[in-house]
């Protein structure tokens, strides 16, 4: 029996040890999480006052000017060659990839149709036969 104690008491010590560790491991995991958001609220706050100085600031002005100048640039130019490619592929009387495609919209209207007309077709010639015969 003594040593049951012994061993119960052992056990005992070590679920109270293993009870402390968790309490520590959860202070230590509250620091740690407190300690997270002060860096994080103190980065936000230097990344609002980095942005508001670079707003301010000439040069992040005629950065974003140079940018929008450039993306209209870009845009008059592919404007530009795209008119002059369409003029020169009509000079060349070569169809543009809209006219084609308009084409093949057209082609297969036109396939649907004949197909109507295709299955309309065999009902006449079944009646045409019984027609002759009949006569």
């Amino acid at each position: 029996m003594a040593e049951a104690s012994f061993i119960q008491e052992g056990v005992g010590r070590v679920q109270s040890a293993l009870k402390s560790l968790d309490k520590e491991y959860r202070r230590i995991q509250k620091q740690a999480d407190a300690r997270l958001r002060r860096v994080e609220k103190r980065a936000e706050r230097q990344i609002k006052r980095l942005r508001a100085g670079l707003q301010r600031s000439p040069l992040a002005k005629r950065a974003e000017d140079v940018r929008r100048r450039v993306e209209e640039a870009r845009s008059e130019a592919q404007s530009v060659f795209e008119g002059r490619l369409e003029a020169m592929l009509g000079t060349l009387k070569i169809a543009t990839r809209t006219e084609i495609e308009k084409l093949e919209r057209k082609v297969a209207l036109l396939n649907r149709k004949l197909n109507e007309l295709e299955g309309a077709k065999p009902a006449r010639r079944k009646a045409s036969p019984k027609g002759h015969a009949a006569a």
